[in-house]
């Protein structure tokens, strides 16, 4: 269908002309914007401007008995991570709104450079470290990542002096402040080292 051109030289015919039925016809067209709306995730239910559409290739989530929801945005090569291993990885920290709160690379976000950063390492199944860390990391193998979201009760709410321990007293203050939000935790896993 064309779309429609008036060319009008007057107010007097622009002002009937907005008042036609022709135009009305034209107004009351199905837009792009309308059609494109039935490609969208029917269950989003947040607002209907915000629905967007459903790509299929995009990585689903799992969710752990603990309740952690886990990504698997790359997967590793090697043998997978049990419980008993010896596993480094680099993390990204932040809360379930996306604000920062701690890495352990160097140069991400806004973190100033005097803050320690460096691999975390730990013994996996290590009752210190916080349960959606762990649920994270199991199973997966050395160069893969995932991001996950661990709720309160599987983070820092469920013990204030669970590990991973931030390094600043900022970091740490922020941690206690929001401990009864969720958490999300973006994780490269480096090593592993099978068994003790």
């Amino acid at each position: 269908m064309e779309p429609l051109t008036v060319q009008l030289d007057d107010a007097i015919l622009r002002h009937e002309a907005l008042g036609s039925p022709l135009l009305l016809s034209t107004l009351s067209r199905p837009s792009e914007a309308r059609t494109a709306r039935k490609a969208t995730d029917p269950n989003d239910w947040s607002s209907p401007g915000l629905g967007t559409p459903v790509d299929e290739s995009a990585p689903r989530f799992t969710k752990a008995p603990s309740g952690t929801k886990i990504q698997e945005l790359a997967i590793g090569r090697g043998p997978s991570a049990q419980n008993g291993d010896s596993i480094s990885l680099d993390f990204v920290l932040r809360r379930s709104n996306g604000y920062f709160i701690y890495s352990t690379v160097e140069g991400v976000s806004f973190q100033p450079r005097d803050i320690p950063v460096g691999p975390l390492d730990f013994r996996l199944g290590d009752p210190d470290i916080i349960q959606g860390l762990q649920d994270t990391v199991a199973g997966m193998q050395a160069g893969g990542k995932r991001r996950s979201l661990v709720p309160p009760a599987a983070g820092y709410k469920a013990g204030p002096d669970l590990k991973p321990v931030l390094p600043t007293f900022a970091t740490q203050r922020q941690l206690l402040n929001h401990a009864a939000e969720p958490l999300i935790f973006e994780v490269q896993l480096l090593r592993i080292r099978q068994g003790s």
